[in-house]
């Protein structure tokens, strides 16, 4: 029996890497506002957002008093307040700055504003079917996938400024512990243990019994990546093997970066407009460019697999390839790592219920699904 590894951005979060969209946009934001000030020019533009000095009667010397003054400390140089902040103190300022940004741009900060967080590969796809409804809206599909695409590359370069080389110890025992047959799917336990060649009902059963617990460990473990960085590649075992679904930063040109919803209602209408430039940035199709997702459905064909969530957000963005894990016939547990905060509060819930959104049969959903008190946090 063998287990795939479903790994997200809260895994890269959780060895400390400033990984999340919103740690990106406050880095895209800093990039701006240096671009600003060396280049001493009343605008700076590029396909996302304007910043225009609307205040031009001496544009160098106001600049080095409105930011180094102001917002920069005059012997570090660096900012002194983060850099969303002093981008919101420019666009309340306009008396001299005007700061213009594309529709898409604009719902990503709003999304950061709103909750604190942004899923822009969502937004994306909530915006292209926008732009199909409504010709009227002030954006074109042609516009809206090259803005995705100067994101990707952004990213790609902020995420070469980051790394780690951190090992969580407990994170790697999770990985290649031995199974826990009280954690199988009632319809799906026979056909585990069958494969395992045991017949009990909890690890404890066989626990003192070496050669007999030794049938519980996994045979193959895959690490089934959704992240672009290495840190993934900390762990390995003999049995270990991984797979960067999404590409990574080796590869930049292999990086997959868009929508994954085929179960969508609008989906099928989107197929049936015959424009290829709606499919340019759909999962499926990209995944035909690498061997990464063939090597998944050989995985997961091969035998009984637990499936073990560590930091995968489990949304809507991934929701085709996560249909197609969570159902497949071989799957027998889904077992999630959820993140406990200092309030005692948790997120397990809010998990299971997006995990409830990758499956259209729910009656297995309850079954495959590991109740909260045989999973552990992060």
């Amino acid at each position: 029996m063998n287990r795939l590894v479903i790994i997200g951005n809260g895994f890269d979060i959780a060895h400390g890497l400033k990984t999340s969209y919103m740690d990106f946009i406050n880095w895209y934001w800093e990039k701006r506002l240096n671009a600003l000030l060396i280049e001493k020019t009343p605008t700076s533009e590029d396909c996302l957002c304007k910043l225009e000095i609307t205040n031009t009667k001496d544009c160098s010397s106001w600049l080095n008093f409105f930011f180094f003054n102001s917002y920069r400390d005059l012997i570090t140089r660096d900012w002194k307040f983060p850099p969303p902040e002093i981008i919101n103190a420019i666009r309340e300022n306009t008396d001299d700055f005007r700061v213009s940004c594309s529709r898409f741009f604009e719902t990503i900060l709003q999304s950061i504003e709103a909750r604190g967080w942004v899923d822009i590969e969502n937004d994306y796809y909530n915006l292209l079917k926008r732009c199909i409804e409504d010709a009227d809206c002030g954006y074109t599909v042609k516009e809206l996938n090259e803005q995705l695409a100067f994101i990707q590359e952004k990213l790609v370069e902020y995420l070469h400024t980051i790394s780690s080389n951190q090992y969580i110890k407990e994170l790697h025992d999770a990985m290649i512990t031995f199974f826990d047959p009280a954690d199988f799917s009632t319809e799906g336990r026979k056909k585990a243990l069958d494969n395992i060649g045991l017949d009990i009902k909890s690890y404890e059963e066989v626990e003192s019994d070496f050669e007999e617990r030794n049938k519980l460990r996994p045979e193959r473990i895959m690490l089934l990546s959704f992240n672009y960085t290495a840190t993934a590649k900390n762990y390995n075992n003999f049995n270990i093997e991984h797979n960067f679904i999404h590409g990574d930063l080796e590869h930049p040109e292999n990086i997959i970066f868009g929508y994954g919803d085929e179960l969508d209602r609008h989906y099928q209408d989107i197929l049936e407009r015959n424009d290829n430039e709606l499919l340019k940035n759909v999962k499926s199709v990209k995944y035909l460019e690498t061997r990464h997702y063939h090597d998944m459905l050989e995985f997961l064909m091969a035998a009984p697999f637990q499936v073990l969530i560590m930091g995968h957000s489990c949304g809507n963005s991934d929701r085709t390839l996560l249909n197609t894990v969570f159902e497949h016939e071989n799957c027998v547990s889904i077992k999630s790592f959820y993140h406990k905060w200092a309030n005692g509060s948790d997120n397990y819930l809010e998990l299971v219920q997006n995990i409830s959104r990758n499956f259209t049969n729910m009656r297995m959903f309850r079954d495959r699904v590991v109740n909260k008190e045989q999973c552990k946090t992060m």
